[in-house]
């Protein structure tokens, strides 16, 4: 409610002297009653306006940054109204980050305005601020650096095309997967959710829609209980339900000796064997205990070898066919002697040696 003078008060009429009042008493109660969400004043649009459309500040005492969200997002587009057309550039982003003390990485921002145009180039499909801010407060590298750690280097635009990295990519992509999955929320909240979602799905069965939605429902009661916490409040309650949905899906923790076989009881087989890839791979197997059937050599010999050896393709499995097949192979012995007449009267000699003998 915008404020008044002492003039106007006394020139009201008494109709919108009583609308004012009790405009004010609501933002009053917003203000001082504890059990109402938390409310905060932007001191760009002079409101009281929820903690949730404030982005968080760990500089400020409250916790939040003293400027709302849409007035944020007004400035970075250089609007006076929401009829005014966005016109985001990387000054307006800067100054806007100068007063947060959030450092600006430009080729970070680049990745953002690369994600933020549709296929065809023409439009941008949201804010590339709106991406690039989640990212600079929840990527390792850079939540912790200032407007000082700012690096502008040069510009990334090369032949129209933007250098995208790897990573801001699988984070704008993160991103848009939450907002399908969890709605319109806060993008920190919504990295969270995902973040935890994507952790559940990972270790537990998750193929119908139930089980979907039963993980979801986890999802947002960690939230909660994060922001509890925070705010200092009682999680008794939320972890009661935290409960009751670990144990519709099965998956309660058991605080006994037989709690693995319980959780691996409601695990699938392809589940377990992943689990046990990753964390306990199996180690290479000794040379004395491989094939030893020799399965594996019959294979190559008389079937991958004699495939090779019939279609002339020398190979290593040919020389093992023909390794195999040494063994098994008639011979004609050689008596070094080149003639064929010489060497059938040498093997008569030698077959009759004694014949003059009688």
């Amino acid at each position: 409610m915008k404020a008044k003078t002492d003039e106007e008060i006394k020139a009201m009429p008494i109709a919108e002297a009583r609308k004012c009042y009790s405009e004010l008493a609501k933002e009053y109660d917003r203000v001082t009653n504890p059990d109402v969400k938390k409310y905060l004043f932007c001191h760009h649009c002079n409101k009281f306006i929820s903690s949730a459309n404030f982005y968080t500040d760990e500089d400020n005492a409250s916790g939040y940054f003293y400027i709302c969200k849409n007035c944020v997002q007004m400035m970075v587009e250089q609007r006076r109204s929401s009829r005014d057309e966005p016109k985001e550039t990387k000054e307006s982003v800067q100054f806007v980050l100068r007063l947060m003390n959030r450092p600006y990485i430009d080729e970070l921002y680049d990745s953002c305005v690369k994600s933020a145009i549709d296929a065809t180039k023409e439009k941008v499909r949201f804010s590339p601020f709106a991406s690039y801010i989640p990212m600079i407060k929840t990527l390792q590298q850079y939540k912790d650096k200032r407007w000082d750690d700012s690096v502008f280097g040069e510009d990334h635009m090369k032949n129209g095309n933007v250098v995208v990295t790897e990573e801001a990519k699988e984070n704008v992509r993160k991103l848009n997967k939450a907002r399908k999955r969890f709605g319109k929320l806060n993008d920190d909240d919504l990295l969270f959710l995902e973040n935890e979602y994507e952790d559940w799905v990972g270790r537990y069965e998750c193929q119908t829609k139930a089980q979907e939605e039963i993980f979801e429902r986890i999802c947002f009661n960690k939230l909660d209980a994060a922001k509890a916490r925070k705010e200092g409040k009682p999680t008794k309650d939320i972890d009661k339900s935290l409960q009751d949905l670990l144990a519709t899906q099965n998956i309660t923790p058991r605080q006994n000796a037989g709690s693995m076989d319980a959780m691996s009881d409601a695990q699938t087989f392809g589940t377990l064997i992943q689990k046990w890839e990753n964390t306990r791979p199996i180690p290479e197997v000794d040379e004395d205990l491989k094939d030893v059937d020799k399965m594996g050599l019959y294979i190559d010999a008389f079937y991958r070898g004699h495939m090779s050896k019939m279609l002339d393709i020398p190979n290593k499995y040919s020389h093992i066919y023909e390794k195999v097949m040494d063994k098994y192979t008639v011979k004609k012995r050689d008596y070094g002697i080149d003639d064929d007449e010489d060497d059938n009267e040498v093997l008569f000699n030698k077959i009759f040696s004694n014949i003059e003998d009688y």
